[in-house]
C-alpha cells in the first residue's frame, strides 16, 4: 500500500505544520478538499452573521463524515504496523463504526465492532440507520450494556494469542494520530478562506470524543488564525471534564506533531446545553434539522450535527453572533441517523409533541 502525503493549499505548503503532517503514514480515503459553501438563505433567515458550511459530509467514505479524515492517518498507521484485523466500537448507531468498517473493508481488512446498547445482545426488530450499514459492511458485531471498552481490550488480547496482529482504534479516532486529520482540515479551511476572500471568526462543530475539536483548535492557534472554535457536545460529559480531556489530547497531539503550540483552557470553547443526552431527541435538534433542510436543502443528523447547528442558530438569534461575524458550520456527516428518528421528526414537522426523548437503542433507555 502506498502512503499519500497530505494535500494542502499552496499558501501553507511550506509551513512547518504541513511539513510534519507530510511525514505521517496516510492512506487516501476521503475526497478532499471538501467544499466551503455559503448558506445565504439561512443567513437571511437569522438576520445575523454570514454563515458558511464546510461540507465534510462529502468526504465520500460510507455516506461521508469527519471520521474519514482521522481514518486516513489511523489506517496509515495500521498498515505501517502490518495490522491484519481492526477492532473498535462506540454507540449502537455510531458513525465512527460505519466509517471504520468501510475503511477496513476498502483496505481488505476484517473488522470487529463492540458497540453499546440498552442490554447485552440487543437486536432491534428491524435494522436501520448505521446499524444496518454495520451489517452490510460485514462487521463482526457484539452489543453490550456495559464494559464495551474492556471487551475490546480482551478481544485484542485473544487475537494476539491466536497469532493475529490486531489494530485497536480508539473510540471516535480520538488520539494524536486521528487528531492530525483535523489539524490538516484547518490548513485546508484556511486555504479556502484565502481563495474566497472570507475572514472566518467562528467555527461551530459537534464534539464527542474530542479528536475533531482538538485538531481544529490546535491548528487554529498554531496558525494564528483568530478563529473561535466552538465545540457543541453531543450529550455526554460536563464542561470541566470535556475541557480537561481536550487539553490533555491537544498537548499530546502537539508533542506528536513536534510543535511548540500549547492549548490552554481559554482556547477551549464547549457548549453542553444542546445535546441533553447522547442521541436524545429534543425540539431544538428537530428544529435545527428542519430549518437547515427548508432553507438550504442541507440535511443534518439528530445526534451530532443538529446540536451544533442548534447552538449556531441560538447564538445568532440572541446576538452572540453579529452581522460583523462569519461563522462556519462544520458538517461532520451522520445523515444515516435521520431514519431511526423518523417518529420525532414527523411529530415536529406536524407541530406535535415528540413521542420520545430517549431512543430505544440508548444505554439510558429503561
Amino acid at each position: 500500500m502506498n502512503y499519500n502525503t497530505a494535500v494542502q493549499p499552496k499558501y501553507y505548503m511550506h509551513h512547518p505544520l504541513t511539513m510534519r503532517l507530510n511525514t505521517l503514514p496516510r492512506v487516501r480515503l476521503a475526497n478532499t478538499p471538501t467544499p466551503l459553501q455559503p448558506l445565504p438563505n439561512l443567513t437571511r433567515h437569522l438576520k445575523g452573521p454570514r454563515i458558511l458550511v464546510k461540507r465534510d459530509d462529502l468526504t465520500g467514505l460510507a455516506f461521508g463524515g469527519n471520521k474519514a479524515r482521522k481514518l486516513e492517518y489511523l489506517m496509515g498507521d495500521a498498515l505501517k504496523n502490518n495490522a491484519d484485523i481492526i477492532v473498535t466500537g462506540a454507540g449502537f448507531h455510531s458513525n465512527w463504526c460505519t466509517q471504520t468498517a468501510a475503511a477496513a473493508r476498502k483496505l481488505g481488512l476484517p473488522v470487529i465492532l463492540v458497540k453499546s446498547g440498552p442490554e447485552d445482545g440487543y437486536e432491534p426488530p428491524t435494522w436501520d440507520g448505521n446499524h444496518l450499514l454495520h451489517h452490510l459492511l460485514g462487521a463482526d458485531i457484539t452489543i453490550l450494556k456495559e464494559g464495551s471498552g474492556q471487551r475490546r481490550q480482551e478481544i485484542t488480547q485473544e487475537l494476539r494469542k491466536q497469532g493475529r496482529n490486531p489494530y485497536t482504534m480508539p473510540v471516535g479516532g480520538s488520539n494524536p494520530i486521528g487528531a492530525a486529520g483535523y489539524v490538516n482540515c484547518m490548513l485546508e479551511l484556511l486555504g479556502q478562506s484565502v481563495e474566497q476572500g472570507v475572514k472566518i471568526t467562528h467555527l461551530y462543530h459537534a464534539t464527542g470524543s474530542g479528536g475533531t475539536q482538538t485538531g481544529l483548535a490546535l491548528g487554529a492557534k498554531a496558525l494564528n488564525t483568530g478563529i473561535k472554535v466552538v465545540g457543541v457536545t453531543t450529550g455526554f460529559g460536563d464542561v470541566d471534564r470535556t475541557t480537561e480531556r481536550l487539553l490533555n489530547l491537544s498537548n499530546e497531539t502537539a508533542d506528536f506533531l513536534e510543535i511548540d503550540t500549547r492549548i490552554t483552557a481559554d482556547d477551549i470553547n464547549v457548549l453542553t446545553q444542546y445535546g441533553m443526552g447522547y442521541g436524545y431527541a429534543t425540539d431544538a435538534k428537530m428544529e435545527a434539522i428542519k430549518l437547515t433542510a427548508e432553507t438550504e436543502g442541507l440535511l443534518i443528523d439528530p445526534v451530532y450535527t443538529a446540536p451544533a447547528m442548534a447552538a449556531l442558530i441560538d447564538d445568532a438569534r440572541n446576538g452572540r453572533l453579529t452581522n460583523d461575524d462569519t461563522a462556519v458550520f462544520l458538517h461532520t456527516g451522520g445523515t444515516a441517523a435521520l431514519f431511526p428518528y423518523r417518529d420525532p421528526l414527523m411529530a415536529h414537522t406536524r407541530g406535535e409533541p415528540l413521542p420520545w426523548k430517549i431512543p430505544q437503542w440508548s444505554t439510558d433507555y429503561t
